[in-house]
Order: structure tokens, then sequence, then C-alpha cells
């Protein structure tokens, strides 16, 4: 039985709440139990993790239930075709049959004969989901009668120390591109991929909880309130600054995530930075490309564009920010404008 409580609120305020959403422990392949994982992660100054174990949710009845910390209960489906994530279950669910042992590879679920079928499922009980390194290889993944529209996740960002992802993980952002450009609204999100911290004296990469962070906005820090800002993509995945992103048209406000609906005219972005880099660059990304670059120096940035709307025009626009290198620090979810496309192209291969 569990001792832990998934229904704890562990702040009734709202706000921007960071945290890891890949994460492995003792009850899989790690090398921590799960309560000192979420020891771990406090004192990376985040505010939750999902602990995502292979195959197995045995990692639960291990959590403290003095544990002051949010643990988002989650599962890695790890499959020989492609690892996909489940959160928000907080026990057995009869899709777990086959799946759910303590083991590393299963070709398919014995209750669910196609994981396109068992993803819908997954749907149907109002859990999310998330595929993971979608072009790390050997992980990658290799089922392309995935059906986007029972697909809530994409994992952009995979364990940054990791070399292979310096190819992957914007080859993950790229495909993303061309969901949000065909009509699917598809969260991006991060996970560190974590099973033990870098160990050079051994040849190991290893991972650090929370790089990258994927900051949600919630109503509370609680496992529901996690799962509703990720849910409404009210989220950006960041290698350390903080930021916020608004847009304005005619008076209204909209943050991450939001749809503005079909306004015209004038639509103007707001942007804040809080980083440790002394030079970033700020750029405006409308439907894949970028339209606007501003640098800024100091701790604290603060840009603005601007761009003009057909209201007839479906777009999206997001914020990413780089170092004076070039090198991607954060990238947010978009605010969508204009009326909502509707896809017709609706497999993972339409897009590969």
């Amino acid at each position: 039985m569990n001792s832990y409580s998934f229904d704890q609120v562990f702040n009734s305020n709202s706000g921007w709440y960071r945290g890891d959403f890949h994460v492995h422990t003792t009850a899989s392949d790690g090398d921590y139990p799960p309560s000192l994982v979420a020891e771990l992660a406090k004192a990376e100054d985040l505010d939750f993790i999902a602990i995502t174990d292979h195959n197995t949710i045995a990692g639960f009845s291990e959590l403290r239930k003095d544990l002051d910390f949010l643990v988002v209960p989650g599962i890695e489906i790890t499959l020989k075709e492609g690892h996909f994530n489940v959160f928000g279950m907080d026990g057995w669910r009869d899709w777990m049959d086959g799946i759910s042992v303590n083991q590393r590879k299963f070709s398919q679920s014995a209750k669910y004969q196609r994981v396109p079928d068992l993803m819908h499922q997954i749907s149907a009980e109002r859990l999310l989901n998330s595929i993971n390194h979608p072009y790390l290889q050997p992980w990658e993944w290799n089922f392309n009668d995935t059906d986007l529209r029972t697909t809530h996740c994409l994992e952009i960002w995979n364990d940054l120390y990791y070399p292979d992802n310096k190819r992957a993980n914007p080859e993950a952002v790229d495909m993303w591109n061309r969901w949000l450009n065909a009509g699917h609204r598809i969260a991006a999100i991060g996970g560190s991929d974590y099973h033990y911290p870098p160990r050079p004296e051994e040849n190991k990469f290893g991972e650090r909880l929370g790089y990258p962070a994927t900051l949600v906005y919630a109503d509370e820090l609680s496992v529901a309130g996690i799962m509703a800002g990720l849910r409404h993509r009210r989220t950006y995945v960041s290698k350390g600054p903080q930021v916020s992103f608004e847009a304005e048209i005619n008076g209204e406000i909209f943050g991450i995530g939001a749809d503005a609906g079909d306004g015209e005219g004038k639509i103007k972005f707001a942007a804040t930075i809080l980083s440790k880099p002394k030079t970033i660059q700020a750029q405006l990304v409308k439907n894949g490309q970028v339209i606007a670059e501003v640098e800024g120096k100091g701790r604290k940035v603060e840009i603005t564009f601007s761009d003009l709307l057909d209201g007839n025009t479906s777009a999206w626009y997001r914020l990413d920010v780089s170092d004076s290198e070039g090198q991607k620090l954060v990238i947010t979810n978009p605010i969508f404008t204009g009326p909502r496309r509707e896809p017709t192209l609706f497999k993972y291969g339409d897009f590969v």
C-alpha cells in the first residue's frame, strides 16, 4: 500500500514550477531509491519530479510518507521500438498487464497488441503521455503508425550530457515544428533521463536532475495542478534561465500555451529573461521561422516584439533564448492565433 499520498498540495499558490519529467530510481535501472532521488531533486531547487521507471511502478510504494516534495507518478513504457512516458496514474491500471513488470524490454503489450491502441486507451483514461528521445539511437521512436491525436507531449530535449543528443535533440525540435505547422497542438517538454550523476572517473556521462528542466504554470503545486498545466501546454523547457512570455491583442493578454483566437491588427509580445549568461539572444519564432531577434545583456533582460495579425490565417509564436554562441537555453510552448488549423496528416510516420 502506498505510504506517500499523490493528493498532497505542496503550495496552494499559482505560479511557475520547475521540474523534471523523466527520472529513474532503483525500482528499475537508477542508482538511488525513490525518496533519495526526490531529496536530490529538492537540493537542485526543483519543485517536482516525475518518477518514470522502466515498465514498473514499484517505486511508488517506496516513497516516504513524510517526504516534503512533489512526485508526479509515471512510468516509462520501454519497448524495443521506442520509449514513452505516461503521467498521472497513482496505482495499477489494467493496461499495464504484460507491460509493467520488472523487465527492460517488451515487444508489445499482452492486453493491447498495438502501441497506438495502448496510447488511445491511456488517453481515454485522462492520463498524459510523452514520446521520449524520438531521434536518439538506438532508442529512437519507430512506431510510425502512432496517432498524434492521442499523443500529448514530445520530449524535445533529453539528457543534455549525452553526446548523441547534440544531434538528436535539435531533430526532435524540428519534428515538433512540423507537427505544429500541421495543426497538432502537442506540448514540448524536457527530461534529464536521470539514472546517476556524471562519473568521469568511470567514463560515464551520467545525468543531472533538472538538466533540462520543464517549467509548468500551475494553479497549485500538486499532481493535479502540474497535470492541468501540462495538458494546457503552459510549459517551457530550460537549461537554466527563467522567462515570461506574453502576447497582447487589443488590450487582452495571452500567456504560453494560450489560444488567442481570431483577432486582427497588431500583436505585441513582452518577454522577461532571467539568466546567468552576460549576453543572450532572444528570438521570436513564428510558424517555425525566426521573424525577430534581439540581443540582451545583464542578469535581467526585458524585450518586446510585434507582428501584424490576419484574422483569417493560423499562426503560432514562441520564444527561443540562446547564449552568445548560439546554443539554445530556452524553448517555450507557443501562443496560437487565428482559426485553428485542422490536421490532415495524423500518423507519426507522416512527419519523419
